[in-house]
């Protein structure tokens, strides 16, 4: 179908951003959390799982945005936050897709037919070793995509008294797409660090950043955040 038959691809969205935008709000540290998904070496790296596989079938170009934008881009950013939450005691949650029982019997359908199918223990459920977790961080082992359905994560920030996340991770337009839209529902105050966020296509990244931005989430940099983290902690101190 060509563009002129599709018409205005953004047609409605003028109207729908006049009334529909959550307003700004303060990120307190006391009440946020850092959530990191999946980015471990089944998902996240050219040697392992899923990235192996698609090499291993003849199609490493279709990977060369996804596994470039993770080294050059989100690893450094993710670095970053992860230390400026841990620095003001906020909490780091991190996810990971493997198999409770071992063999994916407890996980959907989707990530059994997709061969998402790996132990706690395995090399490929790890997380990526510059972002790898420290005594305090939580560690939650999803049998799904969104994280809230398929983890007790609400329970544990309920508990802390975190009203405010920062999620971020892979894939944009996927678990971490998911996660915000469920969070929203579920009345927390959302925020994605964009350049500590991709997805395989630069499309795909560039759709759910649009759409969540100011609908279900705050879309900032890296930077931002951590300013914002900051001055939240400097208030709640003082």
């Amino acid at each position: 179908m060509g563009e002129s038959e599709r018409g205005n691809v953004k047609e409605g969205w003028s109207a729908w951003w006049s009334f529909a935008r959550i307003p700004e709000f303060p990120v307190e540290a006391d009440k946020t959390a850092l959530i990191v998904i999946d980015m471990t070496y089944q998902q996240a790296h050219r040697d392992y799982g899923l990235c192996k596989r698609i090499i291993e079938a003849g199609l490493e170009d279709d990977l060369s945005y996804y596994l470039d934008r993770i080294d050059r881009v989100v690893v450094p950013n993710l670095v970053q936050l992860i230390g400026a939450f841990r620095e003001v005691g906020a909490p780091v949650i991190y996810t990971r897709c493997a198999s409770l029982v071992g063999d994916g019997s407890d996980q959907t359908w989707r990530h059994r037919h997709f061969g998402v199918v790996t132990t706690e223990d395995s090399k490929d459920a790890q997380i990526l070793v510059p972002l790898e977790p420290e005594e305090g961080d939580i560690i939650l082992t999803k049998s799904g995509s969104a994280v809230f359905p398929s983890t007790n994560c609400e329970h544990l920030l309920r508990v802390k008294g975190i009203t405010t996340i920062v999620v971020s991770g892979i894939f944009t337009n996927s678990c971490v797409e998911g996660t915000i839209r469920l969070a929203g529902d579920l009345d927390f105050r959302c925020l994605m660090p964009e350049d500590a966020c991709a997805a395989m296509s630069p499309s795909g990244h560039a759709n759910a950043v649009e759409y969540l931005d100011g609908n279900f989430c705050h879309v900032k940099p890296t930077a931002e955040i951590i300013r914002l983290l900051g001055a939240g902690a400097g208030a709640a101190a003082a």
